[in-house]
């Protein structure tokens, strides 16, 4: 049986592996013949990963239509669109691939949600061209995309004056305007199996400095597993709303003052590390193989609750070039990376993939994972001049 990977690159690789480790053979797709995804992949299909009829066709030429278990994807955004198309071709669950732009589309989806009473902030969709008939707007608030992904063009704005700006600036012709909530920021886990949601975990976020969104750290387990039953009603109100059948679903909320206000949710099985390595090394189960499984058998075998802690630490950087660098070794470390290269020119970051790299530890408790994340930072003696 052949499990389609919409997406070869580097991100991909652990849900190939899993899907190889549960004995499928690999159909990798992706325009670039280079992605080191492919050296896992048993054929190797070389088009966009947008291009969903022109996979269709590729994997028809394949003749393994009756042997295909599942499409799966770790990209974000509009590949859920190709997922969608080729599990209806395919006659294998996901969501509807007519219904595929309410869930990529913020507004679409404020829109969706509002209908089924799931809270979020209050929000405006608006265009360019109205900027100028706008009376009154509750300051502070957030200005986002309305499609986008790793906190790009997300900014929170005190004033007219920034407003202005942040219009004039943006390539996109209409912006999201939503109510700014104060509170703390979490992130739900999980899947949709059978139209049924299931929460894998839940991770505390820790925000940069204002005005952008950037995430500094995600701890784990989070100080709101209490809300464990209120947010897996969430998710299933999702999943219902919009008529999911087998998909990984990721929600972003905010809690303030004992109320879940929900900022985003993703078909996705999100980044940040959590899925590859925070979450294996703190349940010792592996999320790609939990969903995989469950697909192809039906069978959902969810890891036991644990008290181990583990912690996602990103290395924020400051602008100058980097000099040089050095990863030391502890057993409490996951993982430990810099994303550039010395001599590479850098910037504070004002977005998610203008980060300098990431710390990922575990230990008994919170506590102790952050004591560890900042004692490796402390080590590496990052040099930027």
């Amino acid at each position: 049986m052949f499990i389609v990977s919409i997406g070869a690159g580097k991100n991909q690789i652990p849900l190939i592996n899993a899907c190889k480790e549960l004995g499928f053979s690999i159909i990798g797709i992706d325009k670039n013949p280079k992605a080191e995804g492919f050296q896992y992949c048993d054929i190797k299909l070389i088009e966009s990963i947008y291009n969903y009829h022109d996979i269709y066709l590729l994997l028809k030429d394949q003749l393994v239509f009756d042997d295909i278990a599942a499409v799966v994807s770790r990209s974000y955004g509009d590949v859920i669109k190709t997922v969608a198309y080729l599990c209806q071709q395919f006659k294998l669950p996901y969501c509807d691939f007519n219904s595929v732009e309410n869930l990529i589309d913020k507004s679409q989806f404020r829109t969706i949600a509002q209908q089924n009473n799931i809270k979020m902030p209050y929000g405006i969709l608006l265009h360019k061209k109205d900027f100028n008939t706008l009376d009154r707007l509750p300051f502070p608030c957030v200005m986002k995309p309305p499609k986008g992904h790793a906190k790009q063009n997300v900014m929170l704005i005190d004033s007219y004056l920034e407003l202005r700006s942040y219009m004039q600036s943006a390539k996109h012709d209409t912006v999201l305007i939503e109510e700014y909530i104060e509170g703390d920021e979490i992130i739900v886990i999980g899947f949709v199996h059978n139209q049924k949601f299931y929460i894998y975990d839940i991770s505390d976020k820790i925000l940069n400095a204002k005005p952008y969104f950037v995430d500094r750290m995600h701890i784990l387990p989070s100080q709101y597993y209490n809300l464990y039953d209120r947010l897996q009603k969430l998710g299933q109100t999702i999943a219902d709303a919009f008529t999911l059948q087998a998909t990984p679903l990721l929600m972003e909320c905010i809690i303030s003052n004992d109320t879940i206000y929900l900022i985003e949710a993703a078909c996705e099985f999100g980044g940040e590390y959590l899925a590859d390595y925070a979450i294996p090394a703190r349940l010792k189960n592996n999320i790609f193989k939990t969903f995989v499984q469950a697909i192809v058998t039906g069978k959902v075998d969810m890891p036991a609750k644990s008290s181990t802690a583990a912690v996602v630490k990103y290395i924020m950087g400051r602008s100058g070039t980097l000099v040089s660098y050095s990863i030391p070794k502890d057993k409490n470390v996951i993982h430990a990376e810099i994303f550039a290269k010395s001599g590479d020119t850098l910037h504070y970051p004002k977005n998610n993939h203008q980060r300098l790299g990431v710390i990922i530890t575990k230990g008994k408790t919170v506590e102790k994972a952050i004591q560890t994340a900042d004692t490796i930072l402390e080590h590496m003696h990052i040099i930027i001049e």
